[in-house]
């Protein structure tokens, strides 16, 4: 005979109890969720019109596994809160009932509902997919006072896909660190010179410019939107922030850099290498990268209001001997590839940016410089002319044939 539902109950419980392990504690929550899922067919089972309550309220839990494909930040909130939602079985005609799965905490408001809990539970995983979960996320109601954070919401709204992703990240970054605990509840009325100078204080070269950039970003939108009148980061004075000095890789550690990439520690971050190498694309570039014939095309990652364009580069003869352009490229963020970079090059004075001028230095030395300039992606404004200037593919082939790396 099987045991009563009750007694199963009592023994989930004290196997929680004693539970040690967190793989344990999630596997007893499976068998938390399949034992309601249970209760519910049994009751569906026993159902009387005469004595059947209405509706019956539980909490149903998912599986880790369930919630990959969540929304980052829903994800976090719903792994926070236990990944637990309320499950609500109501009479619908006769002997059947409908399952409604609900989830309404800090402003999410999600439902989702089918005759069949499965399906509910679907629908639900659905709804906060990356691609849905907009429809369904707290949307803060405005203060009527122009908080300072209002607006930067409301600007980083507008220039998200305007500018790089990774520049986006930052800002992002910079925001949520500094700007906001100083002054995101403040009304932008209120804010002057000297409160804009405190946030900067004592803070890194880089930090100092990306801090200022933000600031007067938002102020200059604020101003364009006719709330404010003007800008106190105006007094402010702009520092660019000394960047590294770059230089190209000598043969002696290229030769190196190519020896260790055939070892089976760094063999499948080989071909990412040889691109920038050889192509002196940015690391963040590799990721829409790929070969025409004998061209790379790639994503050109410095355009500025959100312009899409793409860099078309030929093979060098090197590259050609030494790259299966049918190899997949292993892309990594920028830091975690600079790591593997000085491990491969035994150098961690080194980072992968020293290929992208190896790659402009060789170039140099054998073909003009506004043509180096195409291929490496730099912005118009720094070509002679002030304009790309389009040539033909077997002219470009022509110009790469005349570059001798020097291994």
């Amino acid at each position: 005979m099987e045991k009563r539902l009750s007694d199963e109950l009592t023994l989930l419980t004290t196997r929680l109890m004693m539970s040690s392990s967190k793989r344990e504690i999630i596997s007893l929550s499976g068998e938390f969720g399949r034992l309601i899922e249970r209760v519910m067919e049994q009751e569906a089972k026993a159902y009387n019109p005469a004595t059947q309550e209405k509706s019956v309220t539980a909490t149903i839990k998912f599986k880790k596994e369930e919630v990959a494909n969540m929304a980052k930040t829903f994800k976090r909130e719903f792994i926070a809160n236990g990944l637990v939602a309320r499950v609500i079985k109501r009479q619908s005609g006769k002997r059947t009932f409908v399952y409604e799965i609900r989830y309404r905490r800090n402003g999410y408001n999600i439902s989702a509902s089918s005759t069949d809990i499965e399906k509910a539970k679907k629908k639900f995983l659905d709804m906060t997919r990356p691609e849905n979960i907009s429809k369904y996320a707290p949307r803060p109601e405005k203060s009527g006072l122009h908080l300072f954070h209002e607006i930067a919401t409301e600007w980083f709204a507008w220039k998200k896909g305007k500018i790089n992703d990774r520049t986006y990240s930052n800002y992002e970054s910079y925001y949520r660190r500094f700007m906001y605990p100083a002054l995101g509840e403040t009304s932008i009325f209120q804010i002057r010179t000297a409160d804009v100078d405190k946030v900067l204080k004592n803070k890194s070269e880089r930090q100092y410019e990306d801090l200022r950039t933000v600031f007067n970003s938002i102020f200059k939108y604020a101003i364009a939107s006719g709330i404010i009148t003007h800008n106190p980061v105006t007094l402010v004075p702009f520092k660019k922030a000394k960047r590294k000095d770059r230089r190209a890789l000598t043969a002696e550690e290229q030769r190196h850099l190519l020896q260790r990439l055939e070892l089976p520690e760094f063999f499948e971050y080989r071909a990412t290498f040889l691109i920038m190498l050889y192509f002196g694309l940015r690391p963040c570039e590799l990721e829409d990268t790929r070969f025409e014939g004998d061209f790379l095309i790639a994503r050109n990652a410095k355009r500025k209001g959100g312009k899409i364009e793409y860099k078309k580069i030929p093979a060098p003869k090197q590259a050609r001997e030494k790259l299966n352009f049918n190899e997949k490229i292993k892309t990594l963020k920028t830091p975690v590839l600079n790591r593997i970079f000085q491990r491969a090059i035994e150098d961690d004075t080194l980072t992968q940016y020293y290929l992208r001028h190896t790659f402009c230095t060789t170039c140099q030395k054998s073909v003009r410089q506004e043509i180096v300039a195409i291929w490496m992606g730099d912005s118009p404004e720094r070509l002679i002319g002030k304009v790309y200037t389009h040539f033909s593919d077997d002219f470009m082939r022509e110009q790469m044939a005349q570059v001798k790396f020097d291994v």
